[in-house]
Parts: C-alpha cells; structure tokens; sequence
C-alpha cells in the first residue's frame, strides 16, 4: 500500500476512535444532565415515598432499598443514596458516586418533616448543592415563627444548597 493512502487510513482510523473512546463534550454534558435529571426524579420519589410511608404507619423508613421496592424510584448507578431519620423528620441524600462524571454532578438532600401537632401534616423540600462532586449537601432548615413553641412555618435549603422550586410540598 502506499505511504500516503496508509497514512490517511491512519488519520480516518484515528477520528474513528476518538469519537467511539472519547465522546464529544456536547454528549458527554448531556449525559451528565441525564443522568443529574435521574438522581433529581429518585430524590422526588423517594420523598413522596417517605410521606406515603409515615401517612400510613406513623414512622419513616430508614431503608433505601424498601423504600426503592416499594415505591419504584429508578436510582441511577452514578449516585449514591442514603436515608437518615429522626422522630419528626426523614432525610434522603443522593450524592455522586465515583466516576469519569463525578466532578460533573452534584448532591440532592430531601427532607420531609412532621408539623409537630398538626394531625400529621408533613412538609417536604429538595435541595441541590451548589458545588459539583461527592460533597453532602447541609441539611435543610426548619424556619420557625418568632415563637418557638409554635410549629414550623417551613423549610429552607442549609448552607451553599438551593431550593428546586417545584420540591416545596405542605399538606393543606
């Protein structure tokens, strides 16, 4: 074969390659929105899972997998999860797991919390952190009025998190 047809099949060989091994950045971002899209619907889903959960036995669960199996949220692979629960209050955390992605992700905490004496009213809201990779987002705030004794009023995202405005859910 001769020098130059051998070295134009190396340079089509070489951009074959390069776009298979190595996506365009413009994929490789999308992937990443598709992929902080998931972990944002699982967190949704888990939330709603932790109301229908104390709604019906008084308590939260602190399980992900049964909450996973009982109410179907899809968790993506790239993110790990994990629950934390207190008497009045369930906290799920869906953190970037290590991958080629990770500094291309960020954090979700959601919180769902009792309105002490109110009959069971539980107030939720999901917060993303403003930073990308595996850093915890600070849990969310309870704001309560200029009485402490009296219930919360709602929830606030905790340092460097902001509120998806849509997660905001009190029961009437």
């Amino acid at each position: 074969m001769n020098q130059a047809l051998q070295s134009k099949g190396l340079g089509i060989l070489t951009v074959v390659v390069s776009l298979v091994v190595f996506p365009a950045p413009n994929q490789a971002q999308q992937t990443a929105d598709q992929n902080q899209n998931a972990a944002l619907m699982a967190t949704a889903k888990m939330m709603e899972g932790q109301r229908t959960y104390y709604s019906k036995n008084g308590q939260w669960q602190n399980d992900v997998s049964t909450v996973q199996n009982d109410f179907g949220p899809v968790l993506p692979p790239t993110f790990d999860y994990a629950i934390r629960t207190t008497t009045e209050a369930a906290y799920s955390y869906v953190i970037p797991a290590s991958s080629p992605m990770v500094n291309q992700l960020s954090s979700y905490v959601g919180a769902a919390l009792v309105v002490p004496n109110s009959g069971g009213k539980i107030i939720t809201i999901i917060c993303k952190n403003n930073q990308t990779g595996q850093i915890r987002p600070s849990d969310p705030r309870i704001i309560r009025g200029a009485d402490p004794s009296q219930p919360p009023l709602s929830l606030a995202c905790g340092d460097n998190s902001v509120e998806i405005p849509a997660s905001v859910y009190s029961e009437k």
